[in-house]
């Protein structure tokens, strides 16, 4: 048996649950996301990766609602952050930090390795470069917190509940794959989303 056969064989359970944690955090950061914007901004904008062509003027609804941003931090929060859980100002202050930098790091690779700016904080109160700012930091630490305390214990405990295995995995390798595919797909069927 090769080291990558035992690698899956003995963590195969933890890498599904993984991500099952990176979907269902990338639809709920979408919903998150959308509901704040229309609640600041009082419109409903382009999130993620959910489109709407027109074929002879009819729509046609594809994609998920899904924000990657989301499904790969929430995956940080709920499996890095472990640790810090009885330890509420601890965790809230090393989700602050660590997410602040993995957000001005993928806004760093979407910018000079994709070629997308998909968020600017420019007009926002001590924000750096428009990457980031104070209130999307905290919103990071609130979230870690959420997600450390509540969400993460829920998602275990539904994953734990599904009977086959079997399938799950198959849907969410699937669904995973469909995902990246929709990421690379739309900056050339939407190049002026970006």
């Amino acid at each position: 048996m090769n080291t990558i056969t035992k690698f899956y064989e003995k963590y195969k359970k933890t890498i599904y649950e993984i991500l099952f944690c990176f979907i269902a955090c990338g639809i709920i950061g979408w919903f998150f996301e959308t509901i704040v914007v229309v609640i600041t901004m009082s419109e409903i904008t382009d999130r993620g990766i959910l489109f709407v062509t027109r074929i002879y003027d009819f729509p046609i609804i594809w994609g998920l609602p899904f924000i990657m941003i989301y499904g790969v931090g929430g995956v940080i929060i709920l499996w890095g952050f472990k640790p810090f859980a009885k330890n509420i100002v601890l965790l809230f202050f090393a989700c602050m930090a660590v997410m602040t930098v993995f957000e001005y790091t993928a806004a760093v690779f979407c910018e000079y390795v994709l070629g997308q700016v998909l968020w600017d904080y420019s007009d926002r109160l001590l924000n750096f470069q428009g990457r980031v700012c104070l209130r999307s930091s905290v919103a990071w630490g609130v979230l870690g917190v959420l997600g450390v305390k509540f969400l993460g214990p829920f998602f275990h405990k539904i994953y734990g509940k599904i009977k086959n295995e079997y399938i799950m995995h198959i849907i969410l390798i699937a669904l995973t794959i469909y995902v990246l595919i929709c990421y690379l797909i739309r900056p050339v069927l939407y190049p002026d989303m970006m």
